[in-house]
């Protein structure tokens, strides 16, 4: 049998009937959208600096597309169980890169604060789409691994952006930043516009049907009727909010709290970041790969359980210890919070029938969205309630405040342990 044949075959029997290429493009949707998130936390010195505003209006920054999101977040799970998936994504990727080069241009906050949430609208629109597609080209038994990877790809989109941002604003400025991120959208959209459309239900072995005779309030009633969607669903917001936060005052944090310097700090960062979930990736897959088969509150269990451990090392980061000791558990942190994450989106798409993925994919990112929104605008306030002196002048304290927020992620592993055996209960009906 010729070589390709038999890679073929292999991947075949590894992935499915679509192989590896759906997911490869899937996880650039993601990575991409992510850079550009990751652009700002890269730069937000330098931004504050250019166009003068406190930490908290900076944390505004980081709620802007949830605005966007309560007004889209049923229309995107709509369209993601109706519509061809795979063209949605690529119009809203080649949107993205026109806004991003548009951020460019900025010359006070209130405009950049508009930009900043007209972007949120692709990220609300694109995120149910893609977790829906993926559980269409992927059967059960390798629809863990290809979550692992696509939840993984904005964490590395977020390393990689926050160290360009970072580098490109020291040599030069934090504008050109955005203008270039901007770019390999436009390439990633058209890759996206010629994937194949599987139908809906289509890896399960039982294709959905008529489901445009439903309303969309019927979807989300039908979603939010599932008891341990609502226990994932909020445990996922409260950890993920606070992470978000976190994720986005970090460079901040070791510019103000360390000698690192501000193109230093986003550069240990982004490394720490992209470390953190190659490493959450493949702890997360081999934990994941042991518990298939097993019962559904694996999934809850192993989420709650590393997130835990990634909430410990966090806190520890924020103490006043060395800074090899910061570094190192920043990595462990980083990773053990990853590695929960494709267990939940696998159980998402288990919990609820094919026809309903969509819109249980996109409740469940606004409740996360709306928990990252919130997380970066009360860290920029608790840090302002909090003086720091840095080189004589003052600013928030943002190790105290990442010390009062740490803990959310606790309280969101409490949420999920609790709501474990929820999991064998019906799931939502048609």
């Amino acid at each position: 049998m010729p070589r390709h044949a038999i890679l073929r075959e292999v991947s075949a029997r590894l992935w499915g009937t679509y192989g590896r290429r759906p997911l490869v493009v899937l996880c650039l949707v993601a990575f991409v959208d992510a850079v550009d998130r990751g652009i700002l936390p890269g730069v937000l010195s330098d931004v504050q600096d250019d166009l003068g505003f406190s930490d908290f209006q900076a944390g505004l920054l980081g709620t802007a597309f949830v605005l966007a999101s309560f007004v889209v977040v049923v229309p995107a799970g709509y369209l993601a169980d109706r519509t061809a998936r795979t063209k949605t994504i690529a119009i809203v990727l080649a949107s993205w890169g026109v806004l991003s080069m548009v951020t460019a241009t900025v010359t006070g906050f209130a405009q950049f604060l508009a930009v900043r949430a007209l972007l949120g609208v692709g990220e609300t629109v694109d995120n149910p789409a893609s977790q829906s597609l993926i559980a269409d080209y992927y059967p059960a038994q390798s629809r863990g691994r290809a979550y692992a990877w696509q939840r993984a790809a904005p964490l590395f989109g977020t390393a990689i952006g926050t160290a360009i941002g970072g580098l490109v604003a020291a040599l030069t400025s934090w504008r050109w930043a955005f203008v270039l991120v901007g770019m390999p959208g436009s390439i990633v959209a058209i890759l996206c516009w010629r994937l194949p459309q599987p139908e809906r239900g289509e890896s399960d072995g039982a294709v959905a049907s008529g489901g445009e005779a439903r309303r969309a309030r019927d979807d989300v009633r039908a979603v939010l009727a599932v008891l341990a969607l609502r226990a994932l669903m909020t445990g996922t917001a409260i950890a993920s909010g606070a992470l978000a936060g976190i994720g986005f005052w970090a460079p901040s944090f070791y510019d103000r709290h360390t000698s690192l310097s501000k193109d230093q700090a986003a550069g240990i960062v982004g490394g720490l970041i992209l470390l953190g979930a190659i490493a959450g990736t493949l702890i997360g897959g081999s934990l994941l790969g042991h518990l298939a088969g097993r019962h559904r509150s694996a999934a809850m269990r192993l989420t709650a359980m590393t997130q835990s451990i990634g909430g410990v090392a966090l806190l520890i980061v924020f103490l006043d210890v060395p800074l090899g000791v910061r570094i190192v558990m920043s990595f462990i942190g980083t990773a053990f919070v990853v590695a929960g994450f494709p267990a939940l989106n696998a159980l998402t798409a288990g919990l609820v029938p094919a026809p309903l993925r969509g819109m249980a994919f996109s409740v469940t990112g606004f409740f996360t969205a709306l928990a990252g929104a919130a997380s970066p605008l009360l860290i920029g306030f608790l840090a302002d309630r909090f003086e720091y002196t840095v080189d004589g002048e003052v600013k928030g304290d943002l190790a105290r405040a990442f010390l009062l927020v740490t803990p959310l992620l606790f309280v969101g592993a409490g949420v999920l342990w609790r709501g474990r055996d929820l999991t064998e209960e019906p799931t939502a009906a048609t």
